[in-house]
């Protein structure tokens, strides 16, 4: 799935795609593998895979440690196939010996989606 980075792909972008549940006992934070380039979040859209229960909106968080880089906010009663996206991304550099992670939430449990992550692969210096 992941690929070393060779100078030529340097200012690509990458897309990750990131399973995530909204389910009882499948909620809560979780470390994506550290990248073997360095990076920088552009965008993260999410698609539903199993409806939203419909008692509230659940949320998508990617941070790099304790910043806040991309927040999507999910719909209650979402369908199948219902998109979202994050309305803004933070600009924060992400080294290769450092990690994405994903915060899930819902207050009443229910649905599952796919959380794409898209990358600009950038320079291993600064």
């Amino acid at each position: 799935m992941l690929r070393l980075c060779s100078g030529n792909r340097i200012g690509q972008y990458e897309v990750i795609p990131v399973p995530v549940s909204y389910e009882t006992s499948e909620v809560g934070t979780f470390k994506l593998p550290p990248l073997p380039y360095r990076s920088r979040l552009v965008s993260a859209r999410h698609s539903v895979t199993k409806a939203l229960a419909a008692t509230n909106a659940g949320t998508a968080v990617v941070k790099k440690g304790g910043t806040t880089i991309a927040t999507v906010t999910v719909d209650a009663s979402a369908a199948i196939g219902d998109e979202d996206a994050a309305p803004s991304v933070t600009e924060v550099i992400v080294d290769s010996d450092e990690q994405y992670t994903v915060t899930t939430a819902k207050g009443n449990a229910g649905g599952k989606g796919m959380l794409f992550l898209t990358v600009e692969i950038l320079p291993s210096h600064s």
